[in-house]
């Protein structure tokens, strides 16, 4: 599923491309969307809510959509999928939008836009920077949620995703089966979270640890198994069946250990990402 930095990717390359634009012709090809017509209708702005992207018309109305697993936005080209494929398709002035495989569509009222979106948790990459302290808050409704858990729950933080869940904790040295009350500096480890996700929102590979190699994308992540990079211990993990969150984990059984309490290490964090550009992100902690 895209996480919250590829989707506010998304509507920025849409808005970037098509905003004052006016639909010339629409087609629909989903029974949730039958009479739809937004010919004639100017696009104001593409807009992500957490996983959710909005595109806003002139006359009042929100296409809205949630790719989950499968779904995807073709931008400028004509989708070269088969049309019963192609839900949406809008041609603009400059170029084409089509909504491919899409399982969560429909039309809200702009202003209405709450009776989908108002569930979702604080966003991550909104624009105004997510207050650390406030998000920590939240995850700790209920203590006994393990912490990865409680990182994909989107009513409480919205953005996060599995790649996230799984590098966040590694790179703070926190187990993500630790329950989330027992994580000491919790808001220094979100403010980790908030600064790498807004960092891969503006494009590019996402990459969790500042190096350049392909090879080293990511710290732990699809690892189950292997050594750990930092200290060889063998990487343990968890498919999506055995999770109790319902998503494949991996963590490092020495770095990451299971004990109450357990701090959140904002020193191994800073060494970690000595080279992620992401330190220079706002809400990134800084050194003490």
């Amino acid at each position: 599923m895209p996480e919250g930095d590829t989707i506010r990717h998304l509507a920025e390359r849409i808005t970037a491309r098509f905003a004052g634009q006016r639909v010339e012709r629409c087609v629909t090809r989903d029974p949730r969307l039958v009479g739809l017509d937004l010919s004639g209708a100017v696009l104001r702005e593409a807009d992500a809510v957490g996983k959710h992207l909005m595109l806003r018309f002139d006359d009042g109305r929100t296409l809205h959509s949630h790719l989950r697993m499968d779904g995807e936005w073709t931008v400028g080209r004509a989708a070269r999928v088969p049309e019963w494929r192609r839900r949406v398709e809008l041609w603009m002035e400059n170029g084409r939008l089509t909504a491919v495989d899409m399982p969560m569509v429909g039309v809200v009222a702009t202003a209405d836009e709450a009776d989908v979106v108002g569930h979702l948790g604080i966003d991550l990459c909104a624009a105004v920077v997510p207050e650390p302290a406030e998000v920590a808050d939240r995850l700790v409704i209920d203590p006994t949620r393990p912490l990865a858990g409680a990182l994909l729950d989107q009513q409480l933080v919205a953005g996060f995703g599995n790649v996230f869940a799984v590098e966040v904790p590694f790179i703070a040295g926190v187990s993500p089966r630790q329950p989330v009350g027992e994580v000491v500096g919790l808001d220094g480890l979100v403010a980790i979270g908030a600064a790498l996700i807004r960092h891969s929102m503006r494009g590019g590979p996402r990459n969790t640890t500042g190096r350049r190699l392909n090879t080293a994308d990511h710290w732990i992540y699809g690892k189950s198994g292997r050594p750990c990079g930092l200290c060889g211990t063998r990487l343990e993990g968890w498919t999506d069946r055995e999770s109790p969150w319902g998503r494949f984990s991996v963590w490092c059984p020495e770095c990451q250990r299971l004990e109450s309490p357990r701090v959140a290490d904002l020193i191994r964090a800073r060494r970690l990402l000595g080279l992620h550009p992401a330190r220079r992100e706002p809400p990134f902690p800084p050194a003490n």
